[in-house]
């Protein structure tokens, strides 16, 4: 039986993964569960914006039939780039995210670094996605209100049936509860 600390292991995104895959998810868990209360809040507006983001590149890399379009992956990705690289977000009347915290800043570098290195090496992206993981686990008890602050607020047109496509694979499949200490 899991421990409290280690119930994330059972979710159910997790269930198939390595050892390998899972030591790197907990590896990274501390860094963003330690994060306080104002930059979760802020870094999971952004990892709605990334999730978001992610699922239109690849449903649109794959042309899924169930894509949104290459105008809207365009639009979306860069917005997300640009919160990258001016650690700011402007969500019109959902207000100003100042991502610029060298605790977020950290956190947002490490998974960019990642996902670059991946594109040459496999086991780059695999960390990648345990980062991703981690902050998922991290970040469930924002996220659902990041993703409609941040859907309301990105001038983009996103589609229910985009934010409905997040909240079931990014989202609801990794809340634990809805309990936030913060």
């Amino acid at each position: 039986m899991a421990s409290g600390q280690e119930l994330w292991r059972s979710l159910e995104p997790l269930q198939n993964r390595s050892p390998e895959f899972l030591d790197a998810v907990a590896s990274y868990l501390p860094t963003v569960e330690t994060l306080s209360c104002e930059h979760k809040h802020k870094l999971s507006v952004f990892k709605s914006a990334e999730l978001v983001n992610a699922l239109l590149q690849i449903r649109e890399k794959r042309e899924s039939e169930d894509c949104f379009g290459p105008e809207l992956a365009k639009a979306s990705f860069v917005l997300v780039r640009a919160a990258i690289r001016d650690r700011i977000m402007h969500l019109g009347s959902e207000g100003t995210v100042d991502l610029r915290a060298p605790e977020i800043r950290a956190v947002i570098n490490e998974g960019c670094r990642l996902f670059h290195a991946g594109k040459k090496h496999p086991e780059r992206y695999q960390l990648a996605l345990a980062l991703s993981a981690a902050q998922c686990i991290a970040l469930s008890p924002w996220l659902d209100g990041s993703l409609m602050r941040y859907s309301k607020g990105c001038g983009l047109q996103l589609p229910e049936a985009l934010i409905h496509a997040v909240r079931d694979n990014f989202i609801t499949p990794y809340r634990q509860s809805e309990h936030v200490e913060c």
